[in-house]
């Protein structure tokens, strides 16, 4: 991870569509400082192989941007906590050709909801994860990881709480090619209430003492439709929501933040664009 001298680097999820090397272009175009993309529609099971061409493009673009801190994000479909085996052998494969994509675009992360074991235990849901992390172990290059996500998690109470995490790592075998991406509007709704300075220092110190200083990587930086504890899993604008602004505040100016790459997936509508969400980041950044 590198440093920003004024701060965290603020970037978005932006779109891969008709050439993945293109989502740089809409990043730059954005202002965006750091980029998540998917490398495939996250609805699909089947998708194209990258080409040569746009894979060399999207290197070049990502170096000239000084994109550094690129992040694939899964697709939606696969569960690596499914107790169905042919689902969860499906899911594998997914992650395992994510992982290649990683090494192939020279991006340093590969982001994953932790999925759902439906009836079973969190103990279950646990090996799962470990066992699709070990199986593509020997595919991660350094410096790059595989990140685990938090979810909400309404329902089936899984994969929202600090202590999933520790499960999970409790049985992966060279957990320093695993590390944690926090959504602030996933722990919000999760109960965690990190709409203040103190609260989101009280969940970090908590994931620092659980999990280990530097397993935290990556923060989803979202605001939240859902009250706190709500379980739901809408994301709103910067300040818009329930989180409010005293949260992006503090991870905007706190030195402790200064050198996670932090990514908008707040609502793409015709109302506020992600320019607009990052412009307000960056008067928070500044001291505003």
């Amino acid at each position: 991870m590198v440093e920003n001298d004024i701060g965290p680097r603020i970037g978005a999820h932006k779109s891969i569509a008709k050439s993945i090397d293109l989502a740089v272009d809409r990043g730059v175009q954005s202002t965006c400082e750091c980029l998540q993309i998917f490398t495939r529609p996250p609805r699909r099971w089947d998708v194209p192989q990258l080409s040569p061409e746009a894979t060399q493009n999207f290197v070049q673009k990502s170096r000239a941007a000084n994109y550094y801190d690129t992040a694939i994000h899964m697709p939606y479909l696969p569960n690596l906590a499914s107790p169905d085996d042919t689902l969860f052998e499906k899911s594998v494969k997914v992650l395992h050709e994510e992982v290649e994509k990683m090494v192939l675009l020279q991006v340093p992360y590969v982001i994953t909801h932790l999925g759902s074991p439906k009836n079973q235990d969190e103990r279950f849901a646990a090996k799962r994860v470990a066992d699709a992390l070990n199986r593509v172990r020997e595919y991660i290059k350094d410096p790059s990881m595989i990140l685990l996500e938090n979810s909400t998690a309404k329902r089936k109470k899984w994969g929202n709480k600090i202590e999933h995490f520790e499960k999970i790592l409790g049985h992966v075998q060279e957990e320093q090619y695993v590390g944690i991406c926090l959504d602030t509007a996933h722990a919000y709704s999760s109960g965690y209430d990190i709409s203040t300075s103190e609260g989101l220092n009280e969940v970090i110190d908590l994931i620092e003492a659980q999990i280990g200083k530097d397993k935290l990587r990556l923060i989803h930086i979202n605001d939240s439709k859902g009250k706190l504890g709500s379980g739901i899993d809408h994301h709103e604008h910067i300040g818009k929501g329930y989180i409010g602004l005293d949260c992006f505040r503090e991870l905007m100016q706190n030195p402790r933040f200064k050198r996670l790459p932090m990514i908008l997936e707040t609502p793409k509508d015709d109302n506020i664009c992600d320019k607009e969400n990052l412009e307000l980041l960056r008067r928070l950044r500044s001291g505003e």
